[in-house]
């Protein structure tokens, strides 16, 4: 397993299912110490867009969802995520097969809104 692997199931909580919404939601909290902020950026940490990625992954996998991505058809990234905030995860299945809409929140802030496509096994 991956340090980064590693430091994101260490940053989560336990998945949420919504049935109501279809979704499920998922909190992270990364501490200033973590590997994922090694040099992203020294003396202003930032979360990489990969460790965003790798915690819709990671949320997937927690549902059993395959978790080979074909690809991230979509990514925006709109505020910066830093240490020791309380990041919400929310994933829900997208319009197309094997797509997965995830946002990231911080509060009230939509920090990031992500797509990914898993592959058919």
């Amino acid at each position: 397993m991956s340090v980064m692997r590693r430091a994101v199931l260490h940053a989560a909580s336990q998945l949420e299912h919504l049935p109501e919404q279809g979704a499920w939601r998922q909190s992270f909290c990364f501490a200033a110490d973590s590997a994922v902020f090694a040099g992203h950026f020294p003396g202003h940490p930032v979360l990489p867009a990969v460790v965003q990625v790798l915690m819709a992954q990671v949320a997937l996998e927690a549902i059993g969802q395959s978790v080979d991505l074909a690809c991230v058809p979509q990514a925006k990234f709109l505020a910066p995520l830093g240490p020791d905030v309380d990041i919400l995860l929310t994933l829900s299945k997208g319009r197309r097969e094997g797509r997965w809409e995830c946002t990231l929140h911080s509060g009230e802030t939509l920090a990031a809104r992500i797509q990914v496509e898993v592959a058919a096994l």
